[in-house]
């Protein structure tokens, strides 16, 4: 089992998972957790998941799939597996007039916590690979989410990210840049949509463009987690 993004990180130090050892530049997770014994953790959830009673069993069952086959599955069949659970409960929201992600966990739609089936979802779309997919229409599913939900911030920004990452990729620099920088214009004091613009202007080897944006980040010392934005100085040199 994998470790959703916005579970609480199992180094102990209270944050989410997607907001403290993620981030790391680390191979495994063993390599920064030291000897903690996850198998309780892992054993308990995957119980719970599989065994839950949900009004969709059909639907589960796709997301039981990913969760149980991922290391067989294609880029594509895991996409397209997440999508058809995502576009499941987010009708079901717009049918019901549902706006927020504990109503309808309460619905008992799948077996997972809907924070953790976002949360894993947004890593399967970061680490796609545009020949695999179409992310457009990934991008369409990140405008639809933040459209029916009314998701806390992480959340939105995390979504933000996705869809500005994909941008990226599909060669639409300025509107990804466009995108963080109103996010930033927003002011939540948050490092992560300057983190975003490094590692994206990294990727297409705009390193200038890069090093604008981790100077212009780091100039605000009050707002936390900058030690996640300080670790990328070495993409620079």
């Amino acid at each position: 089992m994998k470790i959703g993004r916005n579970e609480p990180c199992p180094c102990g130090s209270g944050k989410k998972y997607k907001k403290c050892c993620l981030n790391k530049p680390k191979e495994n997770i063993k390599d920064f957790i030291g000897d903690i014994d996850l198998s309780d953790f892992f054993e308990s959830h995957n119980d719970y998941i599989h065994n839950r009673k949900v009004k969709n069993p059909e639907i589960n069952e796709k997301l039981l799939n990913i969760y149980d086959n991922s290391d067989s599955l294609s880029a594509k069949e895991i996409i397209d597996g997440y999508l058809d659970v995502m576009n499941y409960v987010l009708d079901y929201a717009t049918e019901k007039d549902i706006h927020t992600i504990k109503e309808l966990d309460e619905e008992d739609l799948v077996g997972d916590f809907l924070i953790n089936i976002i949360g894993d979802f947004e890593m399967e779309i970061f680490n796609l690979d545009k020949e695999d997919y179409d992310l457009n229409i990934t991008n369409q599913y990140f405008d639809r989410l933040i459209t029916v939900l009314d998701l806390d911030y992480d959340n939105y920004e995390s979504s933000l990210r996705g869809k500005t990452h994909n941008l990226f990729r599909l060669g639409k620099i300025e509107d990804g840049e466009k995108l963080m920088l109103d996010l930033i214009d927003e002011k939540h004091n948050s490092i992560y949509p300057f983190v975003e613009l490094v590692d994206d202007f990294v990727m297409i080897g705009d390193l200038n463009k890069a090093k604008y944006y981790y100077d212009l980040g780091m100039k605000n010392t009050g707002f936390a987690d900058l030690d996640i934005l300080a670790e990328r100085s070495g993409d620079f040199k």
